[in-house]
């Protein structure tokens, strides 16, 4: 009976298991949250896109190497971006081949409000685990995202 509770509390521990449970809760709450308040166009698809855009802007090229994603992949996600009226794309005074990317106003201000949400969340995730188990937390996800950029460009087995 023992070994069967100890094989219960070993899958709560599994990593791959935890992210998943973690992204759809998190997916669950920004869809609940975020997307659809009063922008029903609006994805959890495009959050990091949009936030990534920030208020200063951005190249598309930039943007697809800060996402991981193709320019392509990242085109695709500016253009629905663009129907939601919250992207602007224009010409870039530097290189004519490529486009930089701008909150346009309402952009903006549902940028200031993800954030707003965002901080708020983070503020409540400090008190369950306390600021210094965040932060490692923060800290250690950061680790493992470069872990797992430089293992899918070096192609090599772990």
């Amino acid at each position: 009976m023992a070994e069967d509770c100890n094989a219960i509390e070993d899958s709560k521990r599994i990593t791959c298991k935890l992210v998943y449970l973690l992204k759809r809760s998190i997916d669950d709450w920004s869809m609940k949250k975020l997307c659809r308040l009063d922008n029903p166009d609006f994805n959890n698809a495009h959050i990091p896109f949009f936030m990534s855009i920030g208020t200063i802007g951005i190249t598309n090229n930039a943007l697809a190497a800060k996402m991981g994603v193709s320019k392509q992949a990242a085109s695709k996600i500016v253009k629905e971006l663009e129907a939601t009226n919250m992207v602007r794309s224009e010409k870039c005074p530097d290189d004519a081949r490529a486009s930089m990317l701008y909150l346009t106003p309402q952009g903006e201000k549902f940028y200031l409000h993800l954030k707003k949400q965002v901080d708020n969340l983070e503020n409540e995730y400090k008190k369950v685990v306390g600021v210094k188990n965040y932060e490692a937390a923060i800290d250690v996800m950061l680790k493992l995202v470069k872990f797992h950029e430089d293992y899918n460009c070096a192609g090599e087995p772990v």
